[in-house]
């Protein structure tokens, strides 16, 4: 989506660029290419992913030794060994992590993150609620382990500020040269968030970007646009809509034709097109 969003998403500068649902921080990395010297502020409340990135941040060196011998052992197996070994991983990390350090379940849950199925982050409640995404096509070459990029983003975030709260509590940097940036749980999607998030949560939301706005923030929020009019009756005629066509796969939901996704700022100009 980044070429359909890049003529809206800047604002001219930027202090702090909030990401209060970073998920795995494209966005963010998208920002620091843009604004090298702004501050970052990373939320998500997803506690397992943050605690992988504060590993990334105060133990990398002994996370990377356990992820290296963990695609060591990957590597030379057959498809079929390779599956068991995913679901033995998947066994320790949600039913036996009391027994591990934190930097080796982060390790695990790299590794699995890195070849899961289709990026998505599922957790059953037979896994005790823990990340539990069933593995993909696994068949993944030893240059797609290539140490540069997890260290690259070891660097990106040693140059962020790590927050797992309510998006609600993310209220201390509202002045102005602050970006709030929303990419939330869409609307009509199969995929459950931790929590829920339903049309309260998302009412809820747009009430924090428009207190944001009015404390002279940027805001801008992406969501999923089914026809109902839910944005423009929530947002107000005050605020920018851009429509874009988009394809879904982990956003998928029951309104299937003609879907686009919204971008919604209170910067720039407005673009229905």
């Amino acid at each position: 989506m980044w070429e359909k969003y890049e003529p809206h998403f800047f604002p001219d500068k930027i202090d702090t660029f909030v990401d209060m649902f970073c998920g795995a921080g494209s966005v963010s990395l998208w920002i620091r290419k843009n604004y090298p010297d702004a501050k970052i502020v990373l939320n998500d409340l997803n506690s397992e992913l943050i605690g992988l990135y504060r590993t990334f941040q105060n133990d990398y060196d002994a996370f990377e030794k356990c992820y290296s011998d963990i695609v060591a052992k990957f590597v030379p197996m057959e498809h079929a060994d390779r599956k068991k070994f995913y679901y033995d991983l998947r066994e320790y990390y949600c039913h036996k992590h009391e027994n591990f350090p934190e930097y080796k379940l982060n390790a695990m849950l790299y590794f699995m993150l890195r070849t899961n199925f289709n990026g998505m982050w599922k957790a059953y409640k037979k896994c005790n609620l823990r990340y539990s995404t069933p593995p993909g096509t696994l068949t993944q070459k030893p240059k797609f382990f290539d140490l540069q990029n997890t260290r690259d983003f070891r660097d990106f975030l040693n140059t962020c500020e790590l927050r797992s709260s309510d998006f609600g509590e993310l209220t201390e940097w509202r002045q102005k040269g602050t970006y709030y940036y929303a990419d939330p749980p869409y609307r009509d999607s199969i995929v459950e968030y931790q929590g829920g998030f339903n049309d309260d949560s998302q009412k809820r939301l747009v009430k924090f970007l428009q207190e944001s706005s009015d404390a002279g923030c940027y805001i801008a929020e992406s969501n999923k646009e089914i026809g109902d009019n839910f944005w423009e009756t929530n947002f107000g005629e005050e605020y920018n809509f851009h429509f874009v066509d988009a394809k879904y796969t982990a956003g998928r939901g029951t309104s299937t034709l003609d879907v686009k996704e919204v971008l919604i700022t209170n910067f720039g100009g407005n673009d229905a097109s």
